[in-house]
């Protein structure tokens, strides 16, 4: 029981400074920032396709595109459950495969997005990612923590109650923009991007150990689309400095891959589980959402899982007659390239989509690197 009770967090809301010893305890290292594997040390492009599982339920969503009543959140959880035995190959503990390190005492963060205040990352996605690593990875609740840059946000358009959060922590890196108390930001620098030095959210270097990526599906006017790779803008403390500005001589397609390649960020990443519930197409990343895609998308290949996003986007665009996120805006997806250059990922994906009852309906469709012509309904 001691060893189980050293995977909490104190009372007082801080992590406590585990020893090697309680590590040992719970039969788990200690963390060396994610954990170097083959593919988060590759450094150059990844050839094929990496898989990606999709799986959309009309009946996910009510006519507002929320998942709060009971049918909803059962819907949603038999989604994420199903998305995630398909990346694993079937297994009946997909984090087995997922997180194949992963142990009680594994401190788990769920990088959300609720920039947009109109919608965040659903609480029925969060929940279910959540029961699923209590029940099947066995992670100690205590050990989960549900954040992003900041609380009021979380709070706010978040809107995450205890019966979503079953035991996790929901904390951001600062309380809001006038209260600066929480986690903060890390003292380590991890390198100078166009001329200025980002600091990290301290939950992801310090208080967790493994990150699951939970971005919403948006258009953005600068990077196209808002995905796996676009939420890591949350973990860093000036994310404006890295958006096209010709006077400060800035620009988002090279400084985005850039910062997801920072060691500390790629490292902690295992997973992308894209909430595409609700989806904003045709305007902006803080607009209102105009779409209700019903779908949740993962893969552990986050640019391959991106390639994917801009294909969903531009075929809901279609149904509004609308071009492609690119198609007035030319080298706006650029920075997919970049990331591929510096080896983040496989610029083709492995489409798997799921029936509603989450068997495979279809593992051969392949897609990527613009080509969204095999995208499956």
């Amino acid at each position: 029981m001691s060893g189980i009770a050293g995977c909490f967090p104190g009372v007082g809301g801080k992590w406590p400074e585990a020893s090697p010893d309680a590590y040992s305890t719970c039969g788990y290292n200690p963390p060396d920032g994610g954990g170097a594997t083959s593919a988060e040390d590759q450094t150059a492009p990844v050839a094929g396709a990496s898989t990606v599982v999709t799986i959309q339920r009309d009946d996910s969503i009510d006519a507002r595109g929320k998942s709060l009543h009971q049918p909803q959140l059962d819907v949603v959880q038999s989604m994420v459950d199903g998305v995630l035995s398909a990346l694993a190959g079937g297994a009946a503990n997909p984090w087995s495969v997922i997180l194949p390190t992963a142990s009680p005492c594994t401190r788990i963060g769920l990088k959300v997005n609720c920039l947009n205040t109109f919608f965040a990352t659903s609480p029925a996605v969060v929940r279910a990612i959540i029961k699923s690593l209590v029940t099947n990875a066995e992670i100690c609740p205590g050990n989960i923590i549900v954040w992003d840059r900041r609380l009021d946000e979380l709070t706010g358009a978040g809107q995450y109650t205890d019966e979503h959060l079953q035991g996790a922590r929901l904390l951001g890196t600062v309380n809001s923009p006038k209260d600066f108390h929480g986690p903060g930001y890390s003292r380590e620098f991890f390198g100078t991007f166009q001329g200025s030095t980002p600091l990290l959210s301290r939950i992801l270097t310090e208080q967790t150990d493994i990150t699951i990526n939970c971005p919403v599906l948006k258009k953005h006017n600068q990077s196209g689309v808002t995905a796996a790779l676009k939420n890591i803008y949350g973990i860093i403390n000036i994310p404006g400095n890295y958006h096209n500005d010709a006077k400060k001589k800035t620009d988002l397609q090279t400084a985005l891959p850039a910062l997801y390649n920072i060691p500390a960020i790629r490292k902690s990443i295992k997973l992308t589980i894209v909430d595409a519930l609700q989806a904003v197409t045709l305007a902006d990343t803080s607009d209102r959402p105009d779409a209700l895609p019903g779908r949740i998308f993962a893969s552990m290949d986050p640019v391959a899982l991106d390639h994917y996003a801009v294909d969903v986007v531009n075929q809901l665009r279609a149904k509004y007659g609308k071009g492609h996120v690119d198609e007035d805006t030319p080298g706006i997806l650029d920075w997919l390239d970049n990331a591929y250059q510096l080896g983040l990922g496989a610029k083709e994906y492995k489409l798997v989509t799921l029936a509603a009852d989450g068997a495979v309906d279809s593992d051969s469709t392949d897609g990527g690197a613009s080509d969204d012509a095999a995208l499956t309904p």
